[in-house]
């Protein structure tokens, strides 16, 4: 019964220590998350859209560029 009592703060310990993810591949049984795991969905999207929005721009920019090229070499 003693040994008892002196495991019992320790279960208690590691069972409040453990963090929450949002990544399925770190998660656990007892460490996951939705809400992180939508949040994690949610930044990669917004990372995606912005880098989507960078390689239009700079495919636009280079047509320009090309364009004037071909102006000036005419």
């Amino acid at each position: 019964m003693k040994t008892f009592y002196l495991l019992l703060p320790a279960i208690a310990l590691t069972l409040t220590s453990c963090e929450t993810t949002g990544d399925p591949t770190q998660g656990g049984l007892f460490g996951w998350s939705q809400n992180k795991a939508d949040q994690r969905i949610y930044e990669r999207r917004d990372t995606l859209y912005g880098v989507q929005n960078d390689t239009d721009y700079q495919m636009r920019r280079t047509q320009e560029l090309e364009a004037q090229r071909n102006r000036i070499q005419r």
